[in-house]
């Protein structure tokens, strides 16, 4: 019977490590990203709370550096003593590999300068006080996770801080990743960073305890706008998502394809490349393919045999009835031999005028047929377009052309 809550003090403890882990992970995150903007108090701050939730070595490695390089800005001795403290624990735990080296050295020089500050090297202790915190972590959703997002032991090399990057608590300014302390309510977090939507959101600071409110910003598309012919077809990166005469895009930073497609013109298409936030406008003029300046011609030989055509018929028509009159006389008798010669010169003429009004039909009918078939079937693709380089344009790019 005293397997049961055995098992579930196993589980419960799982839980709790698990809990444990998920917020070291997330302090880390945001001590990493501070140490990378050379925030060092806000990262060594966070490590610290991330320490607290899980006593791993590459974590006590991270915290020691952070407060070694913030005694070079800060010189106090709790930060040098904070520091030998780290370093120490980290080589309890940690006998080869890892940053064991880096670790000892380290810790030599600490050592060396507590000493040269006069203090004993086990004297005092800067374990952090209990207080009520809030800290905003800041992350970009359209970059990858980077070396600061693993759990591991970080380096000497710094980084810098997107540009712009601006955080509030209540209206007023804040460091980005730096634990501020504030009064036990409900307080309401802004960031903005230049680029990227602003985002703001409530959060509820505990009395006596530290919280890190994650924000992830989320880009400003670009406004790209494209002025061309109405009925054309606007594309980007191979989807349809737009019809002219003017059309508003909203793009993502990078590069993108534009294609513009209609009936009896040559594919348009730009290469762009667009920055976050960017406005840009071009016109797609679009020309005519050789079948649709055909067209015109075609069409136009078609209605002029046509119209030859119906004027054979209708001299056709009227030798036919010359030629019934005469035939009609020559029934009756008694007409002279002219007579005859007349009937048989209007019937060759009718036969003639016959013959070319099925030869000019039969034409503008083959050249009608052909002037629908190039109108019908001249839909220019972007399929097998070619690339060429193009100069001028405020984002650069390249021209798309095609033969279809």
């Amino acid at each position: 019977m005293k397997t049961l809550p055995l098992l579930v003090l196993a589980a419960l403890t799982t839980v709790a490590h698990a809990d444990d882990r998920k917020a070291a992970e997330k302090y880390f995150r945001a001590g990493a990203k501070a140490y990378a903007a050379q925030s060092f108090a806000a990262a060594a701050a966070n490590f610290d709370e991330a320490y607290k939730a899980s006593p791993m070595p590459e974590i006590a490695f991270s915290a020691a550096q952070a407060y070694r390089r913030l005694y070079r800005i800060d010189p106090n001795a709790a930060h040098v003593r904070r520091a030998i403290e780290l370093y120490k624990a980290y080589l309890a735990d940690v006998k080869t590999g890892g940053r064991v080296g880096d670790a000892a050295d380290n810790l030599a020089e600490m050592e060396t300068v507590l000493r040269g500050l006069g203090a004993a090297a086990g004297a005092g202790s800067s374990a952090v006080i209990a207080r009520t915190r809030i800290g905003v972590s800041v992350a970009l959703a359209d970059q990858t996770a980077s070396e600061t997002d693993a759990l591991r032991e970080v380096g000497d090399a710094t980084g810098e801080i997107t540009r712009g990057l601006a955080v509030t608590i209540d209206g007023k300014p804040a460091e980005p990743f730096a634990l501020v302390e504030v009064e036990p309510k409900e307080h309401v977090i802004g960031v903005s960073a230049e680029g990227y939507l602003p985002v703001e959101k409530k959060t509820i600071a505990v009395d006596g305890a530290s919280s890190l409110v994650e924000v992830v910003l989320q880009p400003k598309p670009a406004a790209v706008t494209v002025k061309t012919e109405s009925g054309a077809r606007i594309s980007v990166d191979g989807r349809a998502v737009a019809t002219p005469p003017t059309a508003a895009l909203q793009l993502p930073a990078g590069k993108h394809l534009i294609t513009v497609l209609r009936s009896g013109r040559h594919a348009f298409g730009r290469e762009i490349s667009v920055a976050r936030g960017e406005s840009l406008a071009f016109s797609a003029p679009l020309e005519k393919t050789a079948q649709r300046r055909a067209v015109p011609w075609v069409l136009g030989s078609a209605g002029l045999l046509a119209v030859g055509a119906v004027a054979t018929g209708i001299a056709a028509n009227t030798h036919d009835g010359r030629a019934a009159d005469i035939q009609d006389e020559l029934e009756t008798g008694n007409r002279p031999p002219s007579d005859a010669d007349r009937y048989d010169e209007e019937v060759r003429q009718r036969d003639r005028y016959v013959t070319s009004t099925w030869v000019l039909g039969s034409a503008a009918i083959a050249a009608g047929t052909v002037g629908v078939l190039l109108l019908v079937f001249d839909s220019p693709s972007a399929e097998g377009a070619r690339i060429a380089p193009v100069v001028g344009t405020a984002s650069g790019g390249a021209v798309v052309s095609g033969t279809f």
